[in-house]
């Protein structure tokens, strides 16, 4: 496996991305989440993707959507677009037809990551659609930790603002934010606090990683969607 090809094309995708608002906050209709799970027996390895829309602003559950698919790359930090880009953009294209107005959150990074590239911004790129990058652990940049609930602090790559970290709840360690493209770091922000209900993350994210979880274990959230 060629790691340094796949650094070059990371760094050549990273050149268009796009730090604007494609959609205003007060035009967004839906929010999207997606998370993925794995199952491997032997050798083989399977993803499940998973997709929920939501309204924006009420959160109100709109659609869901999964998918498996065979994988043959290994997981190998900084590089997850290659492992799991390809079946997250096939589930989310299901789940968005007839779609408009709506921005992805990505249980993944978004440029704050060492080659301004991650999962998330894979995915805008791939879709034309504006991604926000959420994490559990820093990938990449400079920040300070806030302390206080609903707190954010801004990250750092040299003088440039690349994301958010955000202390979603009292005893949670903090998530941290970044745009895919075709968003601001500053909206991104906005529409995970506007998509927070009492829990770490996201309820798109949430939900996502939820229906992914029980989808894995032959269950899922059908009593919470009408579709």
């Amino acid at each position: 496996m060629d790691l340094e090809r796949l650094k070059k094309l990371q760094e050549e995708l990273s050149n268009r991305v796009v730090l604007k608002d494609y959609i205003r906050i007060d035009e967004l209709r839906y929010v999207a989440g997606v998370d993925q799970a794995f199952i491997k027996r032997g050798e083989r390895e399977r993803v499940i993707s998973a997709c929920v829309v939501l309204s924006f602003p009420d959160l109100n559950p709109v659609s869901k959507r999964v998918s498996v698919e065979n994988i043959d790359f290994p997981y190998i930090p900084t590089f997850l677009m290659f492992r799991e880009g390809k079946p997250a953009v096939k589930v989310l294209k299901k789940a968005l037809r007839g779609i408009e107005k709506v921005v992805i959150l990505v249980d993944g990074s978004g440029i704050a990551h060492p080659r301004r590239c991650g999962l998330a911004t894979y995915i805008a790129l791939e879709l034309g659609i504006p991604t926000v990058g959420i994490t559990k652990k820093k990938l990449f940049g400079d920040v300070v930790y806030p302390k206080e609930v609903m707190k954010e602090s801004p990250i750092y790559y040299g003088e440039d603002v690349i994301g958010y970290a955000l202390k979603t709840c009292s005893n949670c360690k903090p998530i941290f934010i970044s745009p895919g493209s075709y968003i601001t770091p500053e909206t991104s922000l906005k529409i995970v606090k506007s998509c927070l209900k009492g829990h770490k993350l996201p309820e798109p994210i949430r939900l996502a990683h939820e229906l992914a979880t029980r989808s894995r274990s032959g269950t899922d959230l059908s009593s919470f969607f009408e579709i």
